[in-house]
């Protein structure tokens, strides 16, 4: 979904409210089943008016839940829609179909154990058949997701007026009941609009429930309210148009409560919790019921006394809490089992790439090219935050040449791999995926349970026990599921995988994924094209390097210009160097170091492949040139990086203490030196250099144990 650019409101809100909505609605369909098909055929014999106010509630909800459902399917699906049918065909429609056609077999089978249990159920072959073609079961959702996307986007160039109306028609015409509609078919006629609308409408939809007010949620309902007691006291449920118009107004209440709810403390994370796992609440839960119902409906109807009258108003509660427990437990224990395929398509031939997410082999990726950073960069405009480029003439003093540094430190989720991870997930959830697994030290699992907020998708990211507590925090908050394993990378991959595997979710690599270094490299495309714009054009490009990623996007921005790449490694972890002398990735045991992003084992294979050529030299700084750089930056330009954002800085500074004022090209060999040469003086012309600051997520204690010292003697001064 689109996400807010700089200085808007807190970043994944809409996303959030788009998942209280849904949670909302599998809610609201578990609480309708379990009145009218277990609560209210309990004899309670009680003197109160209870089940029929239960009763006339769901009525009440009846024009709210199924089609705020499918306006929020349609708000998903929007950029899927324009997504070639090769790529949106497949997790869109066949997925959908697939779970369509098992699950009715499933209840089928199962259902016919409980022949006094009222639902729509086969009871011969060619019933069975009808329901799997023209008259979908009580699982008509999943066909008509599919069926409305197939239509979504075979019409897609049809003006969205033309189709909302003939689709409004439809709707109208269903609710009257002159159509033809044997089991469900008059559902799929009447939500239809509901899902074009939010297909075509949805930066209106979205603006509508970012502008959430208490005067705007008070105006809604009520709108609702009085079409809801208008329709029910002129008897007019089937007159053309009437109740259609009662559920475009229960839509635009639901966007506000939803969006207000998403502002709760309490219930927003947990309807959004839910909002991420409806799809196997909504296909296990009617065999649960039916089961509950067996087990339940007889003890209950024999009680007496105060606990039946207590019991009579909380019981569809109580119920409604337990089904969706057990049909989320059936669904964990499901997949432990192995038994993905009851929700998902089986996987095409596939092969595990270096990190273990699994891919069709038809789609293994080429080594990307420029032309994919600038189409990242296309796609993230507006989604992620175009960072400052500041520049400092004592630094320039001091690397002596024209330092301009890309404050990637201010992104959105505290560094620049929000990029890398917004392209990545945003593929993702386009292709139909609900869920994502990262591993990390940190900033990738910061910025990948970020990006899946966005995106609506589940997100469990692997840190190591020693990671960073704001890294932990910050991912956590972001809505993330955190595991601590090991202090490895290989620990965490080992874990990663295996919940990949269990999930049947993608794992999203750090640095070996061919979206993640284009994201990356949109950061350099931008620093390039802001000092062209300057008029300063760049001469040479520094980013820090840890699995490759960064300096991989760098290599691809900066291709095709005279522009060279430098990388810089921490002393001690300097795969990159050594995979260069050597020809090949080659893997180091990481020495200690401040720059703890810095620290992968070995570079990946494809930074490798784009780096091995394009890299100009890598610069080995040490700890100490490390702190004087994170120095530098917090007392001179007032910013706040991390180690690892630093060691740019510092990579530029060594550079420029190698060529030194008067220039001239150096080859250095070593450890703390330059591998390749420095940029040369250009016959006395100013180089201009830019430096990617690549994150600022930093423990307080820190800042204040590697600043305390300068400051103190500042002050002193």
């Amino acid at each position: 979904m689109p996400t807010r650019t700089e200085g808007s409101a807190p970043p994944g809100d809409r996303v959030v409210w788009a998942d209280v909505a849904k949670g909302a609605c599998v809610v609201l369909v578990v609480l309708w089943h379990v009145v009218v098909k277990d609560y209210l055929r309990i004899d309670w014999q009680v003197g109160l008016p209870v089940p029929g106010a239960w009763g006339l509630l769901g009525e009440q909800l009846l024009p709210l839940r199924m089609p705020l459902f499918f306006a929020i399917s349609g708000i998903f699906a929007a950029n899927a829609v324009a997504r070639p049918w090769r790529v949106s065909g497949r997790p869109r429609i066949a997925r959908n179909l697939y779970l369509y056609a098992i699950w009715l077999l499933i209840h089928t089978t199962v259902l016919a154990l409980a022949p006094g249990f009222p639902t729509d159920r086969a009871t011969s072959p060619g019933e069975l058949l009808a329901q799997l073609t023209v008259t979908p079961s009580n699982l008509w959702y999943l066909y008509a997701l599919a069926l409305y996307f197939a239509l979504a986007k075979a019409l897609r160039r049809v003006h969205p007026a033309v189709l909302l109306t003939a689709a409004g028609a439809l709707s109208a015409v269903a609710a009257t009941g002159l159509l033809d509609s044997p089991g469900n078919r008059g559902q799929v006629y009447q939500n239809l609009v509901f899902f074009l609308a939010g297909v075509h409408l949805k930066p209106y939809l979205t603006r509508w429930a970012d502008g959430v007010s208490t005067r705007r949620l008070a105006a809604a309902g009520a709108a609702y309210a009085i079409g809801l007691a208008a329709m029910a006291l002129a008897g007019a449920q089937s007159w053309p148009g009437v109740y259609l118009l009662v559920s475009v107004a229960a839509v635009a209440f639901g966007l506000t409560a939803a969006a207000r709810l998403a502002r709760h403390r309490l219930a927003g994370p947990a309807l959004a919790r839910l909002g991420r796992r409806t799809l196997p609440i909504y296909v296990i839960h009617m065999p649960v019921l039916a089961l509950l119902d067996r087990l339940l409906a007889e003890p209950v109807a024999g009680l007496g006394g105060p606990a039946r009258a207590l019991l009579v108003t909380v019981y569809p509660v109580v119920l409604t809490a337990l089904v969706l427990a057990l049909s989320l437990a059936a669904h964990r224990g499901l997949t432990a089992l192995g038994a993905r395929r009851l929700f998902d398509l089986p996987r095409r031939r596939a092969h595990s790439n270096p990190e273990g997410e699994t891919m069709p082999r038809i789609d293994a990726p080429a080594l990307p090219a420029r032309t994919q950073v600038e189409e990242a960069a296309r796609v993230l405009s507006g989604r992620v935050v175009r960072t400052p480029v500041l520049h400092s003439p004592a630094i320039d003093r001091l690397a002596c040449a024209r330092i301009l540094l890309k404050a990637e430190n201010l992104q959105d989720g505290g560094s620049y791999k929000m990029r890398g991870a917004m392209l990545a997930v945003g593929r993702l959830a386009a292709a139909g995926h609900t869920g994502v697994v990262a591993q990390s030290t940190g900033n990738h699992a910061v910025a990948v349970a970020l990006a899946a907020r966005r995106h609506g998708l589940a997100a469990t990211v692997v840190l190591p026990v020693d990671a960073a507590p704001v890294k932990v925090d910050r991912a956590r908050a972001a809505g993330a599921r955190v595991v601590r394993a090991g202090t490895t990378v290989e620990e965490r991959l080992a874990v990663a995988r295996r919940i990949a595997e269990v999930e049947g979710h993608p794992l999203v690599d750090a640095y070996d994924h061919p979206d993640v270094v284009a994201g990356q490299g949109s950061a350099s495309l931008e620093l390039i094209e802001e000092a062209a714009r300057r008029g300063t054009p760049l001469d040479a490009l520094v980013v820090p390097v840890g699995g490759g990623g960064g300096i991989a996007g760098a290599c691809l921005a900066a291709a095709g210009t005279p522009i060279e790449v430098y990388g810089v490694e921490p002393v001690g972890c300097d795969s990159l160097a050594r995979s260069l002398a050597a020809g090949r990735p080659t893997p180091v045991a990481p020495a200690p170091s401040l720059a703890d992003g810095l620290r992968p084992g070995c570079v990946g294979d494809l930074p490798f492949a784009v780096a091995r050529t394009a890299v100009r030299g890598v610069v080995r700084v040490d700890d100490d040139a490390i702190v004087e750089a994170f120095r530098l930056l917090l007392l001179d330009l007032k910013v706040l990086v991390e180690p690892s954002g630093a060691a740019g800085l510092a990579g530029a500074l060594r550079l420029g203490e190698v060529a030194g004022p008067g220039g001239g090209a150096v080859t250095a060999a070593g450890p703390g030196d330059v591998g390749g040469t420095p940029w040369p003086s250009g016959g006395g012309r100013r180089r201009t250099v830019g430096v990617v600051l690549t994150g600022g997520n930093v423990e307080a204690d820190l800042v204040a144990r590697l600043a305390g010292d300068r400051m103190t003697a500042g002050v002193a001064a």
